[in-house]
């Protein structure tokens, strides 16, 4: 259930404030919100000037599917939490990073260029969740680390993220790939879009797309082996408008689409979509 409410949602509105002032907007990147809210949050928080610290705070609705992979949806409020010290410590909602390198408040100093170790926390999913995941079992907390590294030319920023759960959840190993464009930008509005794919490991893959002999007979559906694979490609379009020195409007929505062992998965194929938007 938490999972959902904070990494999974696919459209969303949200009032943000800011504990000090930012200065002007100095570039976007919209990510795409089935990462979840974490993700929004932390690129449009890219838009500070470097060597800000800056406390944000938000709440808007949200809606997102069930489950990954599911054909109805939930609405809910989404809170969204951001802190930047300087350019080094960097946390949204549930998900930590620091900037080895990076602009000015790094370790080491770069423009373009931005890497350092990440920890992020899935938050579990329930067969309580939805009647579709019923047999399933439940797939644990997991706490992910891992490292990235981006490189921004202009408007364009390419990014790759590594993180493998060390804890007792879906014990895989994730890897996104993506690129985001900042579309539109003024002083008071910005729009970006981000394109981007996820790898999985066979644990990720069989933790939420599997199917055992003994959750077949609980659930329903057949057996099914899920092996490692892109488990998806999705395509975003966010942006920000400034309504007061310290407060902002934050809209983002998307289309995601599963691919390979994950499209094929007989949840998805018997009981959800390949398809989310």
């Amino acid at each position: 259930m938490m999972r959902n409410k904070l990494l999974s949602a696919t459209t969303a509105l949200c009032l943000m404030s800011s504990a000090a002032s930012a200065g002007s907007l100095s570039n976007v990147f919209a990510d795409n919100l089935f990462s979840g809210a974490t993700d929004v949050v932390g690129d449009l928080m890219d838009t500070l000037m470097p060597g800000v610290t800056n406390f944000r705070l938000g709440l808007g609705p949200a809606v997102s599917p069930e489950y990954e992979g599911a054909k109805h949806y939930n609405v809910y409020a989404a809170p969204l939490i951001s802190l930047r010290y300087k350019n080094l410590v960097e946390v949204d909602n549930n998900q930590v990073r620091v900037n080895l390198f990076g602009e000015k408040g790094a370790i080491w100093e770069s423009s373009n260029f931005r890497a350092g170790p990440t920890l992020k926390i899935d938050f579990d999913r329930s067969e309580k969740d939805s009647l579709d995941l019923k047999g399933l079992g439940n797939v644990g907390t997991s706490f992910e680390l891992g490292a990235f590294a981006s490189y921004t030319n202009g408007p364009m920023r390419y990014r790759v993220r590594v993180r493998q759960d060390v804890a007792s959840g879906h014990k895989g190993m994730l890897s996104d790939l993506d690129v985001s464009l900042a579309v539109f930008r003024t002083k008071t509005v910005t729009v970006g879009s981000r394109l981007g794919t996820t790898w999985v490991s066979k644990k990720y893959m069989t933790s939420y797309f599997g199917v055992n002999a003994t959750q077949a007979r609980a659930s329903g559906l057949p057996v099914y082996t899920a092996g490692a694979g892109i488990k998806d490609v999705s395509l975003s379009v966010g942006g920000e408008m400034k309504v007061a020195e310290r407060w902002a409007v934050v809209v983002n929505g998307g289309y995601q689409r599963l691919l390979s062992k994950a499209k094929s998965s007989p949840l998805v194929r018997l009981r959800g979509s390949p398809n989310t938007s």
